[in-house]
């Protein structure tokens, strides 16, 4: 009895993956898709770029494929910078990378300069913002370590890194300004893709 229930399970197995085919197209788009993607990391990641050979190295893919894969990477590669220094190169290969996705659109690639212009600012705004928080609570700060230091009978210079009101306002101004700039980073990727399709 319980054969004749494991071979009827079988049976309804196979004949629910009966009709279920390996679509290889769909497989070798995907395929190539990861390609892509992975020599334009590649291209990110090198110590120098080598745009020829990057070319190269997508010439044998499909070109829907490529300006996926290469998208990805674009998307993946296009965020808030740290500091000021050390991002023009990244940049500059996130804009090649987009110019063949794009096949040199000029508006994706306006776009793109417009976008590595507002991701420039970014760590100056940020920058601009402690400095002028820190000057408005230069008062403050002085008027407590003057409390302290008449409290304690010894001079005590309170920092802005160890006041926790300065530290907690300083955190919610900065991440605001951060939220603000991924909203505008976000949009604009949207664009981007919408242009290159």
């Amino acid at each position: 009895m319980a054969m004749g229930k494991i071979k009827s399970a079988w049976e309804i197995a196979l004949e629910k993956t009966e009709g279920i085919t390996i679509d290889k197209e769909k497989m070798k788009y995907q395929s190539d898709v990861e390609k892509a993607r992975k020599a334009a990391g590649s291209y990110m990641l090198a110590d120098k770029a080598d745009d020829e050979a990057f070319i190269t190295n997508l010439k044998d893919i499909d070109p829907k494929a490529v300006k996926e894969g290469l998208l990805m990477t674009a998307d993946a590669n296009i965020s808030l910078p740290e500091s000021e220094e050390g991002n023009e190169e990244r940049f500059k290969r996130i804009k090649t990378i987009i110019a063949i996705a794009s096949d040199n659109n000029s508006n994706a690639l306006a776009l793109t300069d417009e976008l590595i212009g507002f991701l420039n600012q970014y760590p100056l705004h940020r920058k601009d913002l402690v400095e002028k928080m820190k000057a408005q609570y230069k008062p403050i700060l002085d008027e407590k370590s003057e409390k302290l230091s008449k409290q304690y009978g010894q001079d005590i210079h309170l920092t802005y890194e160890n006041d926790k009101e300065f530290m907690e306002a300083a955190s919610k101004n900065l991440e605001r300004l951060e939220n603000q700039y991924q909203q505008t980073v976000r949009n604009a990727k949207a664009q981007l893709k919408q242009m290159i399709g």
